[in-house]
């Protein structure tokens, strides 16, 4: 099991504990390079949803 640091929340893997590190830094480093979009998230699959807002209907 992997422990935040900052407030004791514990995760199964790694790559959950880093995800959840974005909601105490900010940090958001999955952006959208959809031309004059720049949306940017700090959950890859929030980017993922996003993304289905510039396809056709």
């Amino acid at each position: 099991r992997y422990k935040c640091t900052v407030c004791e929340k514990m995760f199964n893997r790694p790559s959950s504990l880093k995800t959840h590190i974005y909601s105490h830094t900010g940090e958001k480093p999955y952006v959208c390079q959809v031309m004059g979009c720049q949306k940017k998230f700090s959950v890859l699959s929030n980017l993922r949803r996003h993304l289905k807002t510039h396809q056709p209907n």
